[in-house]
Parts: C-alpha cells; structure tokens; sequence
C-alpha cells in the first residue's frame, strides 16, 4: 500500500498532538553564521517543496544541528515526520506559507529517491506586478528575463570592509519595462564569470528568492545575502521555455548586452515630469494604500514638538535603541559605542486643496539647509542653544514651494492620520517648479474655505523666535488630535522597533527609518 504524505499547502499551528509527515525536496539550504553563538554551530535554514509544488521554510536550532547536519543536502528528497510548526515572522519570507517548520531533538529524517517531487519549485513573478509594488514587500521573488543590459563592476569600502555591485536590467518580453536587478558581491563576480567564459548573444537568468527593493523611485530587485540563488542559461524546463519564446523574436545582427549607465541616477526633470503621478495633497490624503506620487505646495510650519534630529546608525541610517549606555542597531542585529546624528524634520505642507504633515530625512534636509545634522547638533551645543529647542536653521524651510515626491504609508498611527507621508525627492529649481505647475495647472487661488488649518496655515502670523519656545493653549478638540499624534509617532517607534528619541528633547519623537 503506498504511503500517504501530508501536503504543505495543509501545514497549521494545530492541533499541539498532530503528527506531520511530509515528503518534500530541500531546494534551498543555508545558514546564519550572524546568530551563531559562543561555542555553538550556526542554525540552519531550508527551503522544502513538495510534489504539488509548494514550499514552506524549516529552521534547524543551532543546539539540534550536530544531529541534522550530516544528513541533510541541498537537492535530496527526505520523508520528514514529528516536527513543530509555528508561525514564520522572520523579516525576509522565502515562501508565501504562513507556517515555518521547527526541527526537533526528536524529528525524524529519512533520504529517499523520488522524481515526483520537482526540482526548483519556481514561482516567477511578473516585472509588472513587482514594479506596481509601492512598497518593499518582506516576501522574497522568483524572477527570469533576457539579459538586456549590463552596468560595470562598482567597488567601494564600507565601514573598513570592500563591497562591490554589479547592476543589470532583464526583459520579461512582455513588452513592458525592463527589471532593475542589483547583484552584490559573490552574485556580481559569478555573472561576470559566466559571461567571461560563455560568450553568447542571448542569456537567460533567473534570480530566485530576490528582494525587492526601490531604486530611484521604482521597484528592483536584489539579492539577499543568505536565501538568492542565481542560474544563467540553465537546461531547466523554465529556462528551456524562456528561451524558446526568445528564439521566436526577430533575430537583430550584432544586438547582444547593452551597457547600463549605472550610479546615475533619474534626473528631476525626468522624475518630476515624466515618470511619477501627480495628485493633490488632498487626493494623497484621500488614498488608503501605500503609494508614491509627487505634487507641489509650501511648507508653513515646521512641527518642532517632534524633535528634529534621530540617533541613527552609522552603517544602515536606521535608528537606535539605547540600552546600558550602547546603541543597538534592530537592521544590523549590533551593538555600537556611538550614534550618527541625522535629519527627520515633521514639516506642514499646503497646496490649493488641503495641508498634511510630511516626513523629511537626513539627505533631502541637509541638501537645502547646508549642513549635516551631526554639526548642526554640534553648532547648537557649542551655541548654548537651549536643550529643547529647535534651532534657527531649520526654520529656513518655511515658506518656500517646493515640488515633492512622497511616498505615501498607511501605519494606523492614529485616527486622524492614520498614514505617514515620506519625502523621497524635493526640488524648489524656479525652471522646474513652472514647468510642473503648467503642466500640471493646479488652481492655486482656490483655497477651500471649508478647511480652518489650511487658512490660519496660509494667511496666520509666525513667529520663529518663539516657535521652540512655547505654544498657545490649544482649544480641547485641538488638544485632543496633537495628543492623537504624539501617540500614533509613538505606537510607530513601537511597531518598527526602532527608538530613537534625541537627548534633546523629552517629548516622544515620530521616528521612521529613512529608506
């Protein structure tokens, strides 16, 4: 009697007693060299399919690793039974399976030889659907396209360390645009070994569990640095149908990879006019998705109860935590002895249709002020600038009209702004400023007179020397929605797990990583 296997598509949290058995090829196996700890072997991590071609993680324990990891290879079929399944919350997800599976002291792994069970198990993705995508999705992509164009070898030091990036853009020929894929370090030097020795007027690639990720405002992929794999111009049954709908195209005499001109990046002109969506302020407010859009108007008001500076990490920009006098880093998984100060300004922004708060970081903020964040700080203590206080600089932002591209994310902060709107990109160049406005001919002298703030924001006084200093009693309803704020910047910091409330200031600072 053949044996029955459960299916991974059927794999949940209970009940406690059910014992799972499955039959699934391990497509993907890893470890984490980074959680290893003292006198410990590094965790395993694995990617297993079945024969209907779902795919769920599996996590060996670093103290069960001597038992498993003899045993276990990367493209073997296993019957696997009496394991534990939990649900999978890691950051970067290999599967779309709600459920990870835990190996126990206890789990049962026996080889056996199946063909039924596929090789791969490729999802691939769609570059339309990814380059839709307004936010970096925590799921990880399959992708395949035509090489079409190459950037060259970049190489650079971080933190004392060499690292190096190899950009490339892929044709899905759907006739859409190409995919901006991002190949770092061993991923870049294994393409260019391929194509050194492999000289070919057509490759087929495949990335498979890429993240996605924005570059210059539209949505690429890269590889991870533990789950990719990279395949070019393989004999799978993918591959072999890629190929067969490439070698249907007309053939064009001498066309092979076209350079990339890498590390340059989309100019205002291009971004602003050309490739992003115009909306009002009030159509932004009015969107409950995450989305990127650009529109124009005129700060007003700079929100100092927020703070104006974030104790950011040196290496990866997003914000510390403090604890016993070290600074831990959540996105780097470290402990550092010091902080980057850096920009995160609340600023209250107007247009002809409504006013919202926009969220500006370290690089567009030290763009137009002049200077950095760490020496502005560093001016003001030298100043004896009081404590709490925002300094005069950063006061040179009112007034001024600029052009934005936002990026717009729904976080349920609060029920009033139940949103964060991020500044990507800002321009105030007089030539581009006119041109956008006449292209996009918003009617700047309408100013609905259904909305108070956007009137007392637009015609009120201001006094800058005071603005740090002391505030006027607001009205209770008014009291009520800044008090809604301060808790929905703090249930923020909650839910990204990133604190970072400046030392000069008591007041609960809205920290968002900057992108």
């Amino acid at each position: 009697m053949e044996a029955r296997y459960d299916l991974i598509k059927c794999i949940n949290a209970g009940p406690a007693h059910k014992v799972w058995k499955l039959k699934v090829r391990v497509i993907r196996l890893w470890t984490v060299s980074q959680f290893a700890r003292s006198g410990m072997k590094a965790p395993i991590e694995m990617v297993v399919l079945d024969e209907e071609g779902d795919t769920i993680q599996c996590t060996v324990k670093d103290i069960f690793v001597p038992i498993f990891e003899g045993l276990l290879a990367e493209g073997n079929v296993y019957v696997v039974t009496n394991f534990g399944v939990a649900l999978n919350t890691i950051k970067f997800k290999p599967t779309r399976h709600e459920f990870r599976i835990h190996f126990k002291r206890d789990t049962i792994v026996r080889p056996v030889q199946d063909s039924s069970v596929p090789l791969n198990g490729f999802n691939f993705v769609p570059f339309k659907t990814i380059q839709s995508e307004s936010k970096e999705d925590g799921y990880l992509v399959d992708v395949i396209g035509q090489l079409a164009s190459k950037g060259n070898l970049v190489e650079f030091t971080r933190d004392g360390k060499p690292s190096s990036y190899i950009t490339i853009e892929l044709d899905d020929l759907e006739g859409g645009q190409k995919l901006r894929v991002t190949l770092w370090q061993s991923f870049a030097f294994e393409l260019l070994k391929y194509l050194e020795e492999h000289p070919s007027l057509t490759y087929v690639v495949i990335l498979q569990m890429g993240k996605m990720k924005f570059y210059s405002g539209v949505m690429g992929v890269s590889n991870t640095n533990y789950n990719s794999k990279l395949f070019i111009n393989v004999e799978f049954p993918a591959a072999r149908d890629f190929f067969a709908r490439v070698n249907k195209l007309d053939p064009v005499d001498g066309q092979g990879i076209m350079p990339l001109v890498c590390g340059q990046p989309v100019s205002d002109e291009e971004d602003f006019l050309r490739l992003s969506v115009y909306k009002t302020i009030a159509d932004i407010k009015e969107h409950n998705q995450d989305a990127v859009f650009v529109t124009a108007g005129t700060i007003k008001e700079v929100e100092t109860e927020f703070g104006w500076w974030y104790k950011g990490c040196k290496k990866c920009r997003r914000g510390l935590r403090e604890l016993d006098k070290k600074y831990f880093c959540p996105n780097c998984i470290r402990d550092y002895g010091f902080y980057e100060p850096r920009y995160i300004i609340h600023i209250r922004v107007i247009d002809h249709t409504d006013a919202a708060s926009f969220v500006l970081f370290d690089g567009e903020a030290a763009k137009f002020l002049g200077v950095s964040a760490k020496d502005l700080r560093q001016s003001c203590v030298t100043k004896g600038v009081e404590k709490n206080s925002c300094p005069e600089e950063i006061h040179k932002l009112r007034d001024i009209k600029f052009i934005f591209k936002v990026q717009l994310k729904m976080r349920n902060l609060n029920s009033y702004e139940p949103y964060v709107i991020h500044v990507l990109r800002m321009t105030n160049e007089n030539s581009l400023v006119s041109a956008f406005l006449d292209k996009y001919n918003p009617d700047t002298g309408l100013l609905s007179h259904e909305n108070s703030e956007l009137l007392s924001l637009s015609t009120g006084p201001y006094n800058t020397s005071k603005a740090c200093e002391s505030e006027p009693t607001p009205s209770p309803a008014v009291d009520e929605k800044h008090n809604s704020k301060i808790l929905g910047a703090k249930k923020h910091i909650e839910e990204i797990g990133e604190e970072s409330v400046s030392s000069k200031s008591k007041k609960g600072k809205w920290v968002v990583v900057e992108d």
